[in-house]
């Protein structure tokens, strides 16, 4: 379970929160008007989030790649490759 603190109470627990992101390793969760508006995390997890990101995207390449040799102008590329990054991540529930 994550921690959290509103806005204000972020402005006068700033070493709180890091060190219960960095010795805790959960996500201190900051809220504004009751919503998460940010989250201060370890440097282990943020090292796993940009991994999962980086393996996301090797798979968006082999997809393209499993396709063929075909050749099309970089402005039908860019849309076909926002649209499978949209479907990936729906199907991931982000």
């Amino acid at each position: 379970m994550s921690t959290m603190y509103s806005m204000t109470e972020a402005n006068r627990h700033t070493a709180e929160m890091v060190n219960a992101a960095r010795y805790g390793h959960e996500p201190v969760m900051i809220t504004d008007h009751g919503k998460v508006a940010a989250a201060v995390i370890s440097p282990e997890m943020l090292a796993r989030f940009q991994a999962l990101e980086e393996a996301a995207d090797q798979v968006l390449i082999d997809e393209i790649k499993a396709r063929g040799p075909k050749w099309i102008p970089a402005e039908e590329a860019f849309p076909m490759m926002e649209e499978m990054l949209a479907e990936a991540e729906s199907a991931e529930g982000r």
